[in-house]
């Protein structure tokens, strides 16, 4: 979810700033609808997914590979770029079963009767995605934060009273806008008071600023040539220090990171502009398409052709199911 709009770097050194949330929109998904194996449309979208009713767990394979049960009253923060599944609680997690994109209903569409009803809402957001991938997943349990999760429970009454008239209210989009940037400063609130993901404990980016200010820049231009001498000079460090707070706040190197993030912004450019592996390798600022592969294919598993086809042949089968 997003944190700050216009000065996003600021997030958690100065919380105070306004908050907007051009673009959002919410679904939901329950009942039968829900495949035992599923995942939330991958691309440049900030996702704040909350559990109404039933259990699952969340399996997240960046930064860290884990699970986490999610339960009744749970609300998850995600980045569209992070890989991530979701499976029902009960039944394995069967690796040879497809993952498949969750399937959008109206709001106001599941039963009383449904085992699991789940309401997800939607940032489409370039800036939002990187920065919630390097912020990790983060969950916001009404057991660990009563008074936080209360909050965004409350603005999503407002959306049912909103969604659930049979005749849609005078500017029901802007009230819309209004409850999701509600749930967002509190989903702030609650990154400030944590200090660092559940999910990613290492994830200690709120007490960093100068690292933050650095991500944000890097967020905001990913395919310039970066070093880890211009990412200090944003932070206002030197090298030294900025290394040290960056391993110390992401468990990582500036390089491994940043090169992690472009790597997965190019994968999702390749299905979108398709572009070629030559094409691919230049934008994401590598002297040559074999250095690509090989980065590529060490991040992934597969080389970047590859990897093109097998998702579009996914994104095909979808389409026409």
């Amino acid at each position: 979810m997003k944190a700050l709009s216009n000065s996003p770097s600021l997030a958690f050194s100065n919380p105070q700033n306004d908050v907007r949330m051009d673009g959002v929109y919410f679904f939901a998904a329950g009942g039968d609808q829900i495949a035992p194996r599923f995942a939330l449309k991958h691309g440049h979208y900030a996702y704040c997914f909350m559990v109404c009713r039933g259990d699952l767990t969340l399996h997240i394979s960046f930064p860290n590979k884990v699970s986490y049960p999610l339960n009744k009253g749970d609300i998850v923060g995600i980045s569209g770029l992070v890989h991530h599944h979701f499976s029902l609680t009960g039944d394995a997690d069967d690796e040879s079963s497809a993952v498949v994109e969750l399937a959008q209903q109206p709001v106001n569409s599941i039963s009383d009767q449904a085992a699991v009803d789940l309401l997800i809402g939607v940032v489409p957001s370039e800036s939002l995605a990187l920065s919630g991938m390097v912020l990790g997943a983060f969950v916001v349990s009404c057991n660990d934060t009563p008074d936080i999760s209360r909050r965004i429970w409350k603005a999503a009454d407002l959306l049912e009273d909103e969604f659930f008239n049979a005749t849609p209210e005078l500017n029901q989009s802007i009230i819309v806008r209004r409850v999701a940037e509600i749930m967002s400063i509190n989903m702030t609130r609650w990154f400030v008071v944590k200090g660092s993901s559940d999910l990613f404990p290492a994830s200690g980016l709120a007490s960093d600023a100068g690292v933050v200010q650095a991500l944000f820049a890097f967020m905001n231009d990913p395919f310039k040539e970066w070093t880890v001498d211009s990412l200090a000079k944003t932070a206002c460090m030197s090298r030294t220090k900025f290394s040290e707070c960056f391993r110390r706040a992401t468990q990582a190197t500036p390089i491994q990171t940043i090169t992690r993030m472009r790597l997965r912004l190019i994968a999702q450019r390749m299905l979108q502009q398709k572009l070629t592996v030559d094409e691919a390798a230049d934008l994401a600022v590598y002297s040559s398409a074999s250095a690509f592969i090989r980065a590529f294919q060490k991040e992934f598993g597969i080389t970047p052709s590859r990897w093109r086809k097998d998702n579009s042949l996914q994104r095909l089968i979808q389409t026409s199911g």
